[in-house]
């Protein structure tokens, strides 16, 4: 569907389609929408009158709406093809700017998002120096590492976390204790 013959009623539209994206409340937005589009309520000083309108208004543009809604959505949904086309036009306009760092930064995204990067193998350190783990990741790899495991899952990794969590809460426990025994004699 084209836009609407009446320029007024397609501000109207968009007005209204703009407003729900935004997360305002219908009667509040409607009320607005007609405003905006250069309408005025035919009783300015009663309440409602700007209301009735625009509910008038809206029956006969609701399909309008509805498509702007639809145009709205598809617009919304992220594809690969569209990161990579967003990423091409800022790795252009680094490379005019001669922003290098910026036009490398663009390509490398680019290549993560298609699936060109090669994975990384993340070496965090020999078995029992933390010093250059740099994340909870890091962490939970190192220590399956000290168990023998080569390549662990993600899953295994956030588990072996946790469970150092709890061992630590464990050994706090311990010294609080032991604090306390020894502040009693």
């Amino acid at each position: 569907m084209p836009a609407l013959p009446n320029p007024r009623h397609e501000r109207y539209a968009q007005l209204i389609v703009e407003a729900l994206n935004n997360g305002q409340p219908k009667p509040y937005s409607a009320n607005h929408a007609y405003i905006a589009a250069g309408y005025t309520a035919k009783d300015p000083g009663k309440p409602g009158s700007a209301q009735a309108a625009s509910s008038r208004l809206l029956y006969r543009v609701i399909n309008r709406v509805r498509e702007l809604q639809h145009i709205a959505a598809e617009n919304a949904v992220e594809t690969v093809e569209k990161v990579a086309r967003e990423l091409n036009e800022i790795q252009y306009e680094a490379r005019t700017d001669k922003a290098h760092a910026a036009a490398v930064s663009a390509v490398l995204c680019k290549a993560r998002v298609l699936g060109l990067e090669a994975p990384q193998k993340t070496e965090v350190g020999k078995p029992g120096d933390y010093s250059r783990t740099r994340s909870t990741s890091d962490v939970g790899r190192l220590l399956l590492q000290q168990v023998g495991y080569a390549e662990p899952t993600q899953a295994a990794i956030d588990a072996a976390f946790a469970a150092n969590l709890q061992f630590i809460e464990q050994l706090q426990a311990i010294r609080d204790r032991e604090l306390g025994d020894s502040l009693e004699h």
